[in-house]
């Protein structure tokens, strides 16, 4: 029976601490995982926390905290054998990566 990479991609957000209420979210795009990340579950706090502080507006920008999201949750995936590349219309598009069994059968097969 295949894995159920949609499943595998929720189930490695939730042990890296992104569970239901983290603003991220995933859907199945042909064989690939489509992960979604909606900001204001992670920014208002923080802002409505720190509303006083004008540097908490600089430094809480959107552009900065989706760069290291999309960072942390790189390392998150490949540590998974699992391959994430950018996507324009979300923040990652995950695929099965190429296992290191996989790599091995590929070139011995190769010759």
């Amino acid at each position: 029976m295949p894995r159920d990479l949609l499943h595998d991609v929720q189930i490695l957000l939730a042990e890296a601490g992104f569970g239901p209420d983290s603003g991220l979210t995933t859907t199945r795009d042909g064989p690939a995982v489509v992960v979604f990340w909606h900001a204001d579950h992670l920014i208002r706090p923080i802002i409505t926390a720190h509303a006083g502080d004008p540097d908490v507006g600089i430094a809480a920008g959107i552009p900065g905290l989706r760069t290291a999201l999309q960072t942390a949750l790189t390392s998150v995936f490949q540590a998974a054998d699992l391959l994430p590349l950018p996507d324009p219309g979300g923040l990652l598009r995950v695929t099965a990566g190429l296992g290191a069994g996989d790599a091995a059968r590929r070139e011995g097969a190769n010759g």
